[in-house]
């Protein structure tokens, strides 16, 4: 959803109605208008396919329809509680073992997984209010792909060219263009290359890093 696609979805439901297919609406809150419509969209009055289905993903809105909820069967997916959790998450569903073979090299490993853990912390961070973050940002798992497929196709090139992997591009890349490009505060911007510096280094290839202070 977003600016046009009300017409676009709306054209689409009604021709599901007849055939029968299913339909899914992505970020619903985006249309929030046309969500109130909804309801009248499909009122007891209109003659619907037994097999029809809709489907909408939508994050929490408080000026989301109630109506709409009531008539719905509402499937939620809660932020895992703590770093450990979310790594695990993170593990089930976008990490898998034949993505870890997509490089020979080691270095793909351990990237992936100083990525994930960030990841994780930075999600982690947003439930302690402005103590985590100065000001609350929609961080989710878009932010997470989108930076590993940066490492993925950057270590592809560098094997193609035979140039050496640069650390300080992927930091650059995760920390202040993907991570970074959601933050507007100077101190959360602060924190969030902090991290680069911290775990998206060199060290993390050598064998004794740890992420504490005790190996």
């Amino acid at each position: 959803m977003g600016e046009g696609q009300e017409v676009i979805a709306e054209r689409a439901i009604k021709e599901s109605f007849v055939n029968g297919n299913w339909v899914i609406l992505y970020n619903c809150h985006l249309g929030l208008e046309f969500m109130s419509r909804m309801e009248n969209i499909l009122g007891k009055d209109v003659e619907i396919e037994d097999e029809f289905r809709l489907w909408l993903t939508c994050e929490p809105r408080d000026s989301f329809p109630i109506g709409l909820l009531q008539m719905a069967i509402k499937v939620t997916m809660e932020a895992p509680k703590g770093v450990k959790a979310g790594l695990e998450r993170t593990f089930s569903t976008v990490i898998d073992n034949d993505y870890l073979e997509k490089h020979d090299s080691d270095k793909w490993r351990k990237y992936s997984f100083v990525v994930c853990f960030m990841h994780s912390v930075v999600i982690e961070r947003r439930k302690f209010g402005p103590l985590g973050w100065c000001i609350p940002y929609e961080f989710n798992v878009s932010d997470l792909e989108a930076s590993l497929h940066f490492i993925d196709q950057h270590m592809t090139q560098a094997e193609t060219l035979n140039t050496p992997i640069s650390v300080d591009t992927i930091r650059f890349m995760v920390t202040e263009i993907q991570y970074g490009g959601r933050i507007t505060d100077s101190m959360d911007f602060m924190l969030i290359k902090s991290f680069g510096f911290e775990w998206i280094e060199d060290k993390i290839t050598m064998g004794n890093f740890c992420f504490g202070d005790q190996p």
